[in-house]
């Protein structure tokens, strides 16, 4: 179980902790490597009561160019522009769960990894993708697949629209300390959301009822991320609230809570640097 959930908060953090927040000239790339301390409460599931802490030593990995970026939220390829309207494909990753360590999941199957992907359609008011300032207004839908590396399981469809901000606060030549807001409107299968919030006849009991679940709303979440970045150092930190009241799995029994605060923060030392 421990090696589980530490294998797993690495790729998550290595994958989604750390922001590209430079612009870079299109036909080039910047690439980073280095190596940071991370630490981060997330619940175990959103709508879960329970949570856990990491205070881990983590990789750092950046990379951006006018074609890819991964930064703090996903892994982006910009697939087709037509002025202010682009067409991106996304990824995801979900952590992995243990049943045993999560009382109202006792007794059930585990959460193995989830991994989504898809297209994501933006329209840009302010700004390009890898400008430094820009604000989108967004439609998403994500392919989402569950594994625990010995098999894979479809498990529907997370789609919806979002708003996303970026903006520089100080500027200096080698540095910058930046905001970013993210706003989700969530929306998700029958099957994606049973495949977290579904309670079969097997695993019912006196405390938890049978449940399936219809597709439609599943929540929303806003969140602020702060970044300051300089050629040997990153430093930041991400809020993230999550309200599931009025959501389709809101009447399940695995829903102890209706809303979720995920934190994070953490500092990298950046040992390699290339721009091409």
């Amino acid at each position: 179980m421990i090696k589980r959930s530490i294998i797993s908060i690495l790729f998550i953090l290595t994958f989604n902790a750390y922001a590209a927040e430079d612009s870079v000239e299109k036909g080039t790339a910047k690439m980073e490597f280095g190596a940071g301390l991370f630490y981060a409460d997330i619940p175990h599931y959103l709508g879960s009561d329970e949570s856990e802490q990491y205070l881990l030593p983590v990789p750092y990995f950046r990379y951006q160019s006018d074609k890819m970026a991964i930064d703090r939220n996903n892994f982006t390829g910009f697939l087709w522009q037509q002025e202010n309207l682009h067409l991106d494909l996304s990824a995801n990753v979900g952590l992995a769960v243990d049943s045993e360590d999560n009382k109202a999941r006792e007794g059930m199957d585990d959460l193995d990894w989830v991994f989504e992907l898809g297209p994501s359609l933006n329209y840009y008011l302010i700004g390009e993708p890898n400008t430094k300032q820009h604000l989108y207004l967004s439609l998403f839908a994500r392919k989402a697949i569950a594994t625990d590396f010995s098999g894979i399981d479809d498990i529907g469809w997370r789609y919806g629209p979002s708003v996303y901000y970026r903006v520089p606060i100080i500027e200096k030549a080698d540095s910058q300390f930046s905001l970013a807001f993210r706003g989700n409107i969530n929306f998700a299968s029958d099957k994606y959301l049973d495949y977290y919030y579904g309670v079969s006849d097997l695993h019912s009991n006196e405390t938890r009822q049978a449940y399936s679940s219809r597709s439609g709303f599943s929540g929303a979440d806003v969140s602020i991320g702060v970044h300051f970045d300089t050629p040997k150092y990153w430093l930041g930190g991400f809020v993230k609230y999550h309200h599931l009241a009025n959501s389709q799995q809101d009447a399940s029994p695995l829903v102890k809570q209706d809303y979720n605060v995920s934190v994070g923060f953490g500092v990298a030392w950046k040992f390699y640097r290339r721009n091409f």
